[in-house]
């Protein structure tokens, strides 16, 4: 630690935190993007190198419909702040590679 109480970390963090907060004091809010619609599907084919079939692109569309169906229904959930996540990932401890 240095003579002010700082850590070199501590510091460039509240440099970056201070720059960010006043760099944005001057901007308009601007309103959270709304989620786009499916695609219809003639337009999935446009970032495709080739066609895909038009049953194989309906399908598609389809399936992208019920997964904005599925995401609009959890995010329509209500959470309590500070809600315990459903699971925590705990990685195995690393292996001695076998030589």
């Amino acid at each position: 630690m240095s003579k002010s109480g700082f850590t070199r970390r501590q510091f460039t963090l509240m440099l970056v935190a201070s720059t960010a907060g006043w760099a944005s004091q001057g901007e308009p809010q601007q309103p959270a993007p709304q989620p786009a619609e499916a695609p219809p599907a003639s337009d999935i084919n446009t970032w495709l190198p080739q066609p895909m079939p038009a049953e194989q692109a309906q399908k598609v569309a389809e399936a992208i419909k019920s997964l904005q169906k599925t995401q609009e229904r959890l995010r329509a959930y209500p959470l309590a702040e500070g809600s315990e996540p459903a699971f925590t990932f705990h990685p195995a401890p690393l292996r001695e590679a076998k030589r």
